[in-house]
């Protein structure tokens, strides 16, 4: 592990950065038509709640990543095993946001330009920031932080100024009761954006106040979650419930409707550069999380040796896990109802559950006998 400590400002920066990620472009919940932002904040709530399970595992165990405290969970070996697809998780989940924020620039801004040229320029600049450390990284996220949320504030802006907010379009509500929005807020949206920052197990022992790391982890997911309920509302408010859902990027489809006094036009690149900072930081911490992970595992000194093949892994990796968009969309969404289920919410409680029971017999044999 390294031996830096980041501030909770920055934690709270890197969350809200890894959560917006691919997020805020991709049609979120849109099945259910104009009740997309309810699943958003019932996928919320459920994501908190995984937030706190993670936050827990790193109070009884402090100072340490999720690969070591597997293996005093579990043993040695089985530990060893479940460390092992742990880093392989975070790889792939590296890869998939990879493809996702290639997939959109080539689609959107550049159509002539390989998938893997697009790619491979994301993974370097972050292979950079990463050889440096986790401290630059969370550096870097005070910085963007602030950028995209004063690009959401001229998008809004821009999309009111224009007129295109059209309330009648989010009735009715709940037209066909609960249950379509309850199965379309579990599992996907509960893992899709939130139930990802199991990756944050790995940053979270590097906190300077480990004490505040559940409030900062649940405060940053709150606020995220937020923006993209509003980012959602007005996708649909703009564009309607039918074509949003019909549109693969629904955001940049609403921004490029905006028109000011025949002046302000073809505003996609807030979009376009909104996606390029939340794909990098998603990338990032999944990236991040693999390099410190394999080298916990593997008991390697230092993480700079790792960052280059781990890199090659991802960038291959975001190329080979689908032939063509489509396909990719299909995959992801089966993944989350099985792998990402898996890793970031069967293992995490069945590593709490027996970390408890493990700790309540400690306890009770250190207690001293009573007196005959």
């Amino acid at each position: 592990m390294e031996n830096v400590r980041i501030s909770g400002k920055q934690l709270f920066s890197l969350i809200i950065l890894f959560e917006l990620g691919t997020a805020i472009v991709v049609p979120l919940g849109l099945t259910v038509k104009q009740d997309a932002w309810i699943t958003i904040l019932l996928g919320l709530v459920g994501g908190s709640g995984l937030f706190l399970f993670y936050g827990l595992l790193s109070r009884l165990y402090p100072g340490i990543l999720l690969t070591s405290y597997t293996k005093q969970i579990l043993g040695k070996y089985i530990g060893s095993f479940i460390s092992f697809f742990y880093i392989l998780f975070f790889i792939y989940g590296a890869a998939r946001d990879l493809r996702d924020g290639g997939e959109f620039l080539q689609t959107s801004m550049y159509d002539q330009t390989p998938l893997f040229a697009l790619n491979a320029l994301m993974i370097i600049a972050i292979g950079y920031v990463l050889y440096n450390g986790l401290e630059v990284l969370a550096r870097t996220g005070e910085i963007y932080i602030i950028i995209i949320i004063l690009l959401g504030l001229i998008g809004s802006l821009l999309i009111i100024c224009s007129g295109l907010i059209d309330l009648k379009n989010l009735h009715p509500m709940l037209a066909k009761g609960w249950y379509p929005v309850i199965t379309a807020a579990y599992p996907r949206m509960f893992m899709f954006p939130f139930g990802e920052t199991i990756c944050f197990t790995m940053i979270l022992a590097n906190l300077a106040k480990p004490q505040f790391g559940i409030k900062i982890g649940i405060s940053a997911m709150v606020l995220s979650g937020m923006i993209l309920c509003l980012i959602s509302l007005v996708e649909i408010t703009v564009l309607g419930a039918d074509i949003a859902s019909r549109t693969a990027f629904p955001l940049l489809t609403t921004i490029s409707k905006v028109n000011i006094a025949q002046f302000l036009q073809r505003l996609d690149i807030i979009v376009v550069i909104a996606l390029i900072m939340g794909d990098f930081f998603k990338v990032a911490v999944f990236f991040y999380a693999a390099v410190i992970g394999a080298t916990d595992l593997f008991n390697m000194k230092n993480h700079k040796d790792l960052v280059i093949p781990i890199g090659i892994v991802i960038l291959f990796s975001s190329i080979m896990i689908a032939s063509n968009f489509s396909q990719h969309l299909v995959i992801g969404d089966f993944s989350l109802k099985s792998i990402f289920i898996l890793f970031s919410l069967v293992i995490p409680i069945l590593l709490l559950v027996v970390a408890l029971i493990r700790k309540r017999i400690s306890s009770r044999h250190s207690s001293p006998n009573s007196t005959v």
